[in-house]
């Protein structure tokens, strides 16, 4: 993967690939298309290993446009010749969504989940955590309002001490604070700063999803809701992962949320027409393959 920096060689005589010779590209910018390959359909994982030393050449010779596969890698491999069966987009999709322990953890969960319910389930959905709380779980509901939900600190405890030790020491900056010159001493004497008054506030960050507690215990004292509630977020189901399904449908919720987000063919083809940028399209000029070259 290349950045800005680089002095990566565009291929000039490509529609477009002036826009990116030099500088950050920006919204407004479409990137110039791979030109034509032989079409290659890969149905297997063997297939899919071997499509390395056939993508890389391609890549090499339209670089500009690979960095639609940090996009969307299903979309992008199809502009280079190269199409995945359903069965293949889904594992590269998946594959690349997280790291292999919570890949392995979420296919876990999904599985053991599907098990008990019988349908598949869709933790983000707040329509489906509710019908998942209170109509196949048959949970009273519980009034919420104004509760908040236990959270996991950032880091760990060894980690905030560690740098609570290396923290400098604190130390006052003005012995004194003097706006003008005491009676005996010149005009021109050199004056202490004023000692500041001002007060910064920073406004509440919202509490990250994945640093919900799944191992406290939610508050038993709550008062039974008139209602159950059309919907449940994460943070509201929470209150209700007492009960062991529940948990585990939080729990692959947060996993769902911190995968990588690859884009829908829509914006797909915006970011490829230059109507939208993200951060890899502004920044990131080629993605390679180590070793796949001949």
């Amino acid at each position: 993967m290349r950045g800005p920096s680089d002095k990566t060689e565009s291929n000039a005589a490509r529609p477009g690939a002036e826009l990116l010779a030099g500088r950050v590209r920006r919204k407004g910018d479409a990137l110039p298309l791979p030109q034509q390959h032989e079409r290659i359909t890969v149905t297997s994982h063997r297939e899919l290993l071997a499509m390395a030393r056939v993508l890389a050449p391609r890549l090499a010779r339209d670089p500009e446009f690979s960095v639609m596969l940090l996009a969307n890698p299903v979309l992008a491999l199809r502009h280079y010749g190269i199409e995945l069966s359903k069965a293949m987009q889904r594992h590269v999709l998946e594959t690349l969504r997280h790291p292999p322990k919570r890949r392995a953890r979420r296919q876990a969960l999904e599985q053991s989940l599907e098990a008990a319910l019988g349908e598949r389930p869709r933790p983000n959905d707040e329509r489906w955590m509710a019908r998942l709380v209170f109509e196949l779980r048959g949970l009273e509901p519980r009034e919420t309002q104004g509760a908040e939900p236990r959270y996991r600190a950032p880091l760990g405890a060894e980690t905030v001490a560690r740098l609570t030790r290396l923290r400098p020491a604190a130390t006052r900056r003005y012995a004194r604070a003097r706006t003008s010159a005491p009676a005996g001493e010149p005009a021109s004497a050199p004056r202490e700063a004023a000692r500041m008054r001002a007060t910064i506030r920073l406004a509440a960050r919202p509490r990250a999803v994945r640093l919900l507690d799944l191992d406290a215990a939610p508050p038993r004292d709550l008062p039974r809701a008139q209602r159950a509630p059309a919907g449940l977020t994460l943070e509201e189901a929470w209150f209700y992962t007492d009960d062991p399904l529940v948990r585990d449908a939080v729990e692959l919720g947060q996993i769902e949320r911190r995968a990588f987000p690859f884009r829908t063919p829509a914006a797909f083809r915006d970011l490829k027409a230059g109507k939208k940028l993200d951060a890899f399209g502004a920044w990131v000029r080629a993605v390679r393959i180590p070793g796949a070259e001949p």
